[in-house]
């Protein structure tokens, strides 16, 4: 029979029983329940840091083909700089070339009296690098050679996945100085415009030298048509001198461009004036006498002085005191130097296309037959020899042996006086 004390110790250990039961049961689930949740926080904590490492990797990635692209753009602007570059050098080559013809033809007129000296000539000078610019039209010309950019580096600095700090200008510092490209490209843009304006310059120099020749073979033909004689069928002899060489024509192509054009239309302007030039240099223009031409008796119809008959006067006669001197009205070669007849002391010279010059009534003859002289050159001095009246100057211009009259040349000589 089951006693009361005994059902009591039976009951207490199934209660210790389940109890245990109960612990070992919960510290089984608890520590079940660790190792899973441990096992998803590592998957989280690992799924979480491969998104971290994908999103770097796209960062540089990203930062890797802005570089390539940068560097490729750099390459790029470099390329462009050198053709810039090289094609200012180009041009550089160009001007000079053109300035050694402008000075030329500014020496050549100069020395022909054509232009005034006192103009200064254009000065180019060639391109040197990193020298600053001093382009002032024709008068300087200095243009540099930029330096070279360098490509990006390869591996620039990496920023944060949350950008930098705000640019200085957006934060109220000062802006930052122009990038090395930018720079570059001004300094090229400014000697593009100096170029741009030297060449200008060279064709309006040209310009201004075709409307100077202009008006002087204007102011030629109209000074030598005075002579009557046909300037365009005569023409100039060649003066001594130490010149000479073969024959090489200077080509111009005139659609070149402005340039080319205007010193192509010069050309024939040159060789006009120069010829007109040369042609009143030869002909006898100058006076036999200084001071006013003052005439006791014209060419052609006249009465005589000693017959009182009609004559023909063939020269024209310079009032004059005895002894003044007696100078050449053109270059050329004495024919004659003694005494002839009626003329007394007379002196011959025969000038360039048929035309020569008498000078009589000399009292003294200063030159000798065979030699040669200048315009201006004293040949003797004023007197009365041979049939005259009283001491004065006769003097002729003839061509091909037939007296014209000497006042058509001294009018274009009086033409041409305030232009030399």
């Amino acid at each position: 029979m089951v006693t009361r004390k005994t059902y009591a110790v039976g009951r207490a250990t199934a209660l210790f029983g389940l109890a245990w039961l109960a612990t070992t049961t919960a510290g089984c689930g608890g520590a079940i329940w660790y190792v899973l949740s441990k096992d998803d926080l590592a998957a989280r904590l690992i799924a979480r840091e491969t998104s971290r490492q994908y999103a770097y990797e796209d960062r540089i990635a990203s930062l890797r083909a802005d570089i390539d692209r940068l560097a490729s753009k750099a390459l790029l602007e470099q390329d462009t700089v050198e053709s810039r570059v090289d094609e200012l050098a180009t041009r550089q080559a160009e001007l000079e070339s053109r300035h050694s013809l402008v000075a030329a033809l500014t020496d050549t007129l100069q020395s022909g009296g054509l232009m005034p000296a006192a103009k200064p000539a254009m000065r180019v000078r060639s391109i040197k690098p990193e020298e600053p610019v001093r382009a002032s039209g024709v008068t300087s010309f200095a243009p540099i050679m930029p330096t070279k950019p360098t490509p990006a580096p390869d591996t620039p600095p990496l920023r944060g996945a949350e950008g930098g700090r705000p640019a200085p200008w957006q934060s109220g510092e000062a802006a930052p100085a122009p990038a090395p490209a930018q720079r570059v490209a001004a300094v090229l843009d400014r000697l593009e415009t100096a170029i741009a304006t030297t060449s200008a310059e060279q064709i309006e120099t040209l310009k201004e030298m075709d409307q100077s020749l202009a008006a002087s073979q204007k102011h030629l033909r109209a000074a030598l048509a005075e002579t009557g004689l046909d300037i365009n069928h005569i023409n100039p002899v060649a003066s001594a001198g130490g010149t000479g060489g073969p024959f090489v024509p200077f080509k111009v192509d005139p659609s070149a461009g402005p340039f080319e054009a205007s010193l192509s239309a010069l050309q024939p302007r040159i060789a006009a004036v120069f010829r007109l030039r040369s042609l009143s240099e030869q002909l006898p223009l100058a006076r036999p006498m200084a001071g006013e031409a003052d005439f006791t008796s014209n060419f052609g119809y006249r009465v005589d002085p000693f017959t009182r008959a009609p004559a023909m006067h063939t020269g024209v006669d310079f009032r004059g005191e005895t002894g003044a001197p007696i100078r050449a009205t053109a270059p050329g070669k004495v024919v004659t130097a003694e005494y002839s007849g009626g003329y007394g002391n007379m002196v011959e010279i025969e000038h360039a296309n048929g035309i020569t010059t008498r000078y009589a009534h000399m009292s003294a003859m200063q030159v000798s037959v065979g030699q040669m002289v200048k315009t201006g050159q004293q040949l003797g001095r004023v007197g009365s020899t041979g049939r005259s009246t009283g001491p004065h100057l006769h003097y002729e211009t003839r061509i091909d042996d037939e007296p014209v009259d000497p006042t058509r040349f001294l009018r274009a000589g009086a033409k041409l006086a305030p232009a030399g």
